[in-house]
């Protein structure tokens, strides 16, 4: 069984979402999110030097999210296909985490000593790869980097107590017999079942699992299995000569004679000493005479770099450089932001109202619970008050606070709450409230001197913000409504008088063209009106639409009028699981209409029409909705495809890109795109994929 955040083995979970990596390495890759030129090439030769960080992307690259691509096993594969922004991010958590985490401290040299060995298996194993003729080298290369994976969740979850069975790791062959003794589980079980969580079409769980069998058991398996378990036993530890049974068990599995089986460790170890040599390190310490006190120095210097790293970095990608333009919007990127970086999603900002009496919910979520709640700074007994008088961090474990405090907890979905004062340099802003568990609590004071720092840059933008007068509108909405009815009035009766001027002319009059022409524009120019009346009412026009219903609506529509005109056979090919999205209904409904009214005019009689949506499409790492609306008609001549979504000469022939100027605005104004695809005589598609903004609410 698994979760977000946790897989389950026989009566144990295990918490998966913060594996360490070594403090060098995420230095090196901070280096690159701050280089605009690095490409997905820089990426995945730095990221295949670690497995935790491989872990984490192979788990998001092969989640439900990036199903469509099917199962990713070719790191650079994965990484296109996630996108830079999305790698940045993995990038960036994976710091603040390692920051946090006791596991990155440079007292820890087991740590050190796991991550030599599991660099030196996986270049081994794609090594062996090589030498035997195996086409999955990459394949390889993962399975050896991950094969002690489970350690890594042991020591996380067990921390001390399982350092101490660690120690025996290097002493004998019988430490899975050790692990089992102690938690009945070893690590290969354990790994095994985290590879299984991400769904792979590949056999890297099992060659985890199976990695210590005997070479009997091994004889009738999978290539990938032979390979990891002999770059297992050879590379386990690194430090020590290379046993006879190990350079059998290479022949006896893979044929790989003596010194072949040796060349190849040989090699390993050259390009293992490569990697440590690029990340800083002083040599490489496989019976060599470099001290460890130099190691750990190189360490700590390392961990220092990156503390610095994680506060600029966290800062300016985050925080400094974004682009909110107002209080709403910066509240919005501080939910994103701190669920990013430290997996904070139960939070709510309490602002003080202007009268400086009280604080009150930024209700970004819409939530009617919250718009109820308000803390008097007279409350004496709050500990969220107590949080913004005093200036102090304090949570709800150790004051019992007032039923206000709890009533919040309950809406934040929480069993408690710490409190975090906001304020610019002189001036307070508010409190961040975070809910937690109280298991989850001591974890979340460990990541506060990083959100006190944050939260500093966050005051600062909030009192701009707050300060900032709002700009003065020209004319008052009952003004503005004034003159698009009176623009509107000359522009029905310029409409039927070209129509009682058509009915006059024989049907092959050739100005019945140009009569069409000036109704087309003189329509175009009712929609911009509309448009710009909508945007007045609605700023932002964003709200709650459910496309399927839309479209099943606009269908109906169409069924009772433009259908019935040229025997029109509609098509629904919905996707059931499409959410709720947060995107400006009119506009979707003006697109949708432009988009079938050119297509019905296009035709002769009789055609269909086919409507789509599908959920989960992905470009560049971005996270889409795609609506697809495709005719049977004549297609769109050339010249008229080339500026299709400019404002051109009118056809009748084909579509005649009435209204699809306006559909690219509006399209592009909900941060989405759309494409065209016409054949002459094949009809046309067009592809439309509106970004994926859905509302979200507090985790239970």
């Amino acid at each position: 069984m698994i979760d977000m955040q946790r897989i389950y083995l026989k009566d144990r979970s295990f918490a998966v979402d913060n594996l360490p990596s070594e403090a060098g390495l995420l230095v090196e890759l901070l280096d690159l999110c701050s280089n605009d030129d690095a490409g997905f090439e820089q990426y995945t030769q730095a990221i295949k030097k670690d497995a935790g960080l491989t872990s984490q992307f192979l788990k998001l690259a092969n989640s439900p999210l990036y199903r469509q691509w099917n199962e990713l096993t070719d790191l650079k594969r994965m990484l296109v296909v996630l996108g830079l922004k999305n790698i940045r991010k993995i990038i960036i958590t994976s710091a603040v985490q390692n920051f946090f985490s006791k596991l990155a401290k440079s007292k820890d040299p087991q740590q050190y000593q796991l991550w030599l060995r599991s660099l030196l298996c996986a270049h081994l194993a794609e090594q062996i790869a090589r030498k035997i003729g195996y086409p999955k080298t990459e394949e390889a290369y993962l399975a050896g980097l991950l094969h002690q994976v489970g350690i890594l969740l042991l020591l996380i979850n067990y921390k001390e107590n399982y350092q101490q069975i660690l120690e025996h790791y290097e002493n004998g062959r019988d430490f899975c017999e050790l692990e089992q003794t102690n938690y009945g589980i070893d690590h290969c079980e354990v790994g095994a079942t985290l590879i299984e969580s991400w769904q792979l079409d590949s056999l890297i769980s099992d060659a985890i699992q199976f990695q210590h069998s005997d070479t009997e058991q091994l004889l009738n398996s999978p290539t990938l299995l032979k390979i990891v378990s002999v770059a297992s036993a050879l590379s386990s530890p690194p430090d020590t000569d290379v046993a006879e049974e190990d350079i059998t068990k290479a022949g006896d599995l893979l044929q790989l004679l003596p010194d072949i089986c040796l060349e190849c460790l040989a090699m390993a170890l050259d390009d293992t000493k490569q990697v440590l040599a690029q990340l800083g390190f002083p040599g490489v310490h496989f019976n060599e005479e470099d001290s460890p006190e130099a190691v750990m120095q190189a360490r700590d210097q390392k961990a220092d770099e990156l503390a610095e790293r994680i506060k600029n970095i966290a800062l300016t990608h985050c925080f400094l450089n974004g682009e909110s333009k107002d209080i709403s919007s910066l509240v919005k990127e501080l939910r994103i932001n701190l669920d990013l970086l430290f997996n904070l999603k139960q939070i709510c900002f309490f602002s003080l109202t202007p009268d400086g009496s009280r604080l009150v919910a930024d209700n970004d979520l819409k939530l009617a619970k919250l718009d109820e709640i308000a803390f008097n700074l007279s409350d004496k007994n709050s500990v969220l008050v107590k949080s913004f008088n005093q200036g102090q961090t304090l949570d709800s474990m150790k004051q019992q606070g007032s039923i206000i405090d709890r009533q919040l907890t309950r809406i934040l979905g929480a069993e408690c709450a710490c409190f975090l004062p906001v304020s610019g340099k002189t001036e307070k802003a508010g409190v961040l409230a975070i809910g937690s568990s109280r298991k989850e609590l001591p974890g979340l004071k460990e990541k506060l001197p990083l959100l006190e720092l944050l939260l500093i840059e966050i005051g600062k933008k909030y009192l701009e913000f707050n300060a900032a007068e709002p700009d003065e509108e020209n004319i008052s909405m009952t003004e503005f409504n004034k003159i698009v009815h009176e623009v509107k009035n000359p522009l029905t009766i310029i409409n039927n008088y070209l129509y009682i001027l058509g009915r006059k002319l024989e049907e092959d009059h050739p100005a019945l063209e140009e009569i069409d022409f000036i109704k087309e524009e003189m329509e175009r120019v009712g929609v911009i009106l509309a448009n710009a009346r909508e945007r007045q009412q609605q700023p932002g026009g964003a709200q709650q639409v459910d496309l399927n219903k839309l479209i099943h609506e606009l269908n109906d529509f169409f069924g009772n009028s433009l259908y019935n005109a040229k025997e029109i056979e509609p098509q629904l090919h919905l996707d059931l699981q499409l959410p709720v999205l947060q995107l400006p209904e009119n506009s979707l409904k003006q697109v949708i209409i432009n988009i079938v009214k050119n297509a019905v005019e296009a035709m002769q009689e009789k055609g269909s029409i086919s409507i789509s949506t599908r959920d989960n499409c992905f470009q560049n790492g971005n996270r889409f909705v795609e609506l697809s609306i495709r005719d049977n008609g004549p297609g769109i001549p050339d010249h008229v495809l080339q500026n299709l979504f400019r404002p051109v000469e009118s056809t009748k022939k084909g579509h005649s890109g009435l209204g699809l100027s306006i559909v690219a605005d509006l399209i592009k104004e909900m941060s989405g795109t759309i494409s065209c695809y016409s054949s002459q005589g094949a009809g046309t598609e067009f592809k439309i994929l509106l970004p994926r903004l859905i509302e979200s609410l507090p985790a239970d």
